[in-house]
C-alpha cells in the first residue's frame, strides 16, 4: 500500500512538472517523458535561441509540429534550419530535478548526415567557453546519419560535470531551467525531426569496449596505446640530448654521407615548408607540401564550441594527448616509386621552454598514428575532417572497418629538450610502397611530456616541421 502510494505521488509530481510519466515496468520509479509533442502540447514553449555559441550569431530557426517521422504519438518536432555554426531551439517547461533519472533518450530523423546536440542548462551553468564553461553544461553531441537515430547519455557521467546540485569542485548547480537542441553547421532549409525525448530510471547499458590492437612498425609488438608501448620500452629510455634543427640535420647529413659508401647512387632529399632540396632533379625548387593542424577533442561534450575549432594556420600548437594534437601530412611524391628507403627522420621543434609538471627528462613515448581520411587543413576539426565530411567518432578515435585512423603506429620514441626527433624509416616505407594512401598522421604521447611546437606557418625556415630521406631509385 505504502508502496503504491509512494508511486501514485511520484506520478502526481510528474504532472505538476508539465509532462505525463511513463511507467517502466523493470523500474521502482517512472521514467519521465520530457516531450513527446502530442495534445496541447505540442510545439508551445518551444523559440529559437539566438545566441547558443558565445559571439556566434545564428540565423533563426523555426520550430512547428509535424505529422513526419513520429515515434510517440503522433507528432514529433520540426526544426527547420536557415544555415549558421550552431543554432538551437529552447524551452523552460521542463522539470527542475533531473537527478532521479539516469539517461537521457530522444528519437532524431535526419536526412543527411550531421552532428546533432542536446543541451540542458541549469541555474550555475554559463555559455562560457573553456573548461570552467563546458563542465556547468549538460550537452550531448550524436553523429547521426539518414533516417531515424535514437540517442541515448548517461546524464551524470560524473562529479565534475553537470548534470548534479553540485560539482567536484564546490559549485552550486541549482534547478535545470532550459532545454536546447543544437545542429552543427546546418543548411539553409535543412530540417530535423525529434520525438519521444526521456528522461529513463535506468543506467545506459556500459558498451563494451573493444580495445584495437596497434601495430608499432619496425618492431614485432603490438599494444592497446602509447601508454603501454612506453611502459614496454620504458627500459630502453635514455636522457634527452639539447640540439638545434640545425645540429639534427647536420647529424642527418653525416648518416647520408655513411651510408653512400655502402649504397654510392643513395640521394638526400629535404621535405621541409619554404626549403629547397626535397627532389635532387630539381634541386633548387621549394617545398610547399606539408600540412598541420590542430585541433581539441577534450570532453565534456559541453565543449563543443572548442571542437569545432580549426587551427590550420597557426605558426606554433601544442602536442600532448591524442585529444589534444595536430595531424601533420608530407607530400612524398617525389621519391620515385619502388625506391628502396635506407633511412628517414622526422624532426618537430619545441617552441619555449618545457615545464616542471611535463618534461623530456623523464621516460616518455610519443607515437605517429596513421590517419585514414583525407583532411582538409583548413577546415578539419574534432567532428570534421573536411567541409561536411565527419569522423566517425569524435576527433577520429575509430579503427574499425573503413575506420579514420588505422591500427598503426608508424614511428616511435621519446621527445628530446629542443629539436624533437624520430626515426621516420618505417613510416616513410609505408607510404612509399604503393599500398597505403599518405593521409598523414597524427602525432601524439603518453602524457609525460608536453610541448608547444613550431609548425609550418613560423618565421625561420630552418624551425619548421621537416621528413629527411635517404633513398636509392629502382634498379639502382
Amino acid at each position: 500500500m505504502l508502496k503504491a502510494l509512494a508511486l501514485s505521488l511520484s506520478g502526481l509530481l510528474l504532472l505538476i512538472g508539465g509532462a505525463s510519466p511513463v511507467w517502466s515496468q523493470d523500474a521502482k520509479q517512472a521514467d519521465h517523458m520530457l516531450f513527446d509533442f502530442e495534445g496541447g502540447q505540442g510545439a508551445a514553449g518551444w523559440s529559437a535561441l539566438e545566441h547558443a555559441a558565445p559571439a556566434i550569431p545564428d540565423p533563426i530557426a523555426k520550430v512547428e509540429t509535424s505529422a513526419e517521422h513520429a515515434t510517440s504519438g503522433k507528432q514529433s518536432l520540426k526544426i527547420t534550419f536557415a544555415g549558421g555554426k550552431f543554432p538551437a531551439v529552447i524551452s523552460k517547461q521542463v522539470p527542475g530535478d533531473w537527478m532521479p533519472w539516469e539517461t537521457f533518450s530522444a528519437d532524431v530523423y535526419v536526412s543527411r548526415p550531421c552532428v546533432v546536440g542536446f543541451c540542458a542548462m541549469q541555474e550555475g551553468s554559463t555559455r562560457a567557453t573553456g573548461w570552467d564553461g563546458g563542465v556547468t553544461r549538460w550537452t550531448k553531441t550524436e553523429f547521426c546519419q539518414p533516417g531515424k537515430n535514437t540517442i541515448t547519455a548517461a546524464l551524470h557521467p560524473n562529479e565534475w560535470s553537470a548534470i548534479r546540485a553540485k560539482l567536484e569542485n564546490g559549485k552550486e548547480m541549482g534547478k535545470v531551467e532550459s532545454f536546447e537542441i543544437f545542429v552543427y553547421q546546418p543548411h539553409d532549409g535543412d530540417a530535423i525531426y525529434v520525438d519521444n525525448v526521456r528522461l529513463l530510471t535506468a543506467k545506459e547499458p556500459v558498451k563494451k569496449e573493444v580495445k584495437p590492437k596497434f601495430q608499432v612498425l619496425g618492431t614485432d609488438l603490438e599494444v592497446e596505446s602509447v601508454q603501454e608501448l612506453g611502459k614496454k620500452l620504458a627500459d630502453k629510455w635514455k636522457k634527452p640530448v639539447k640540439k638545434s634543427a640545425d645540429e639534427v640535420e647536420a647529424d642527418f647529413r653525416a648518416k647520408f654521407d655513411a651510408l653512400k659508401k655502402e649504397h654510392p647512387q643513395a640521394q638526400l632529399a629535404i621535405f621541409r615548408d619554404g626549403d629547397k632540396g626535397y627532389d635532387p632533379d630539381q634541386p633548387g625548387k621549394i617545398f610547399k607540401g606539408w600540412k598541420d593542424a590542430y585541433w581539441s577533442s577534450h570532453g565534456p561534450d559541453g565543449l563543443y564550441v572548442e571542437r569545432s575549432l580549426n587551427f590550420g594556420f597557426a605558426a606554433t600548437q601544442e602536442i600532448f594527448m591524442r585529444h589534444r594534437s595536430p595531424l601533420f601530412r608530407v607530400e612524398l611524391s617525389s621519391i620515385p616509386k619502388g625506391s628502396k628507403i635506407l633511412a628517414a627522420e622526422l624532426v618537430i621543434v619545441r617552441s619555449g621552454n618545457y615545464g616542471k609538471e611535463h618534461s623530456p627528462n623523464v621516460p616518455n613515448m610519443w607515437v605517429a598514428e596513421a590517419c585514414n581520411r583525407p583532411w582538409d587543413e583548413s577546415e578539419v576539426n574534432a567532428f570534421q575532417y573536411a567541409k561536411e565530411k565527419y569522423w566517425k567518432t569524435i576527433g577520429g578515435v575509430n579503427y574499425g572497418e573503413d575506420g579514420d585512423f588505422l591500427p598503426v603506429y608508424l614511428a616511435h620514441g621519446p621527445t628530446q629538450e629542443f629539436a624533437c626527433f624520430w626515426d621516420f624509416t618505417e613510416a616513410v616505407r609505408f607510404w612509399t610502397d604503393g599500398k597505403h594512401a599518405n593521409h598523414g598522421f597524427m602525432l601524439h604521447g603518453d602524457g609525460k611530456d608536453w610541448f608547444q611546437a613550431r609548425l609550418r606557418e613560423a618565421s625561420r625556415v630552418a624551425n619548421h616541421p621537416a621528413v629527411f630521406v635517404v633513398y636509392e631509385k629502382p634498379g639502382k
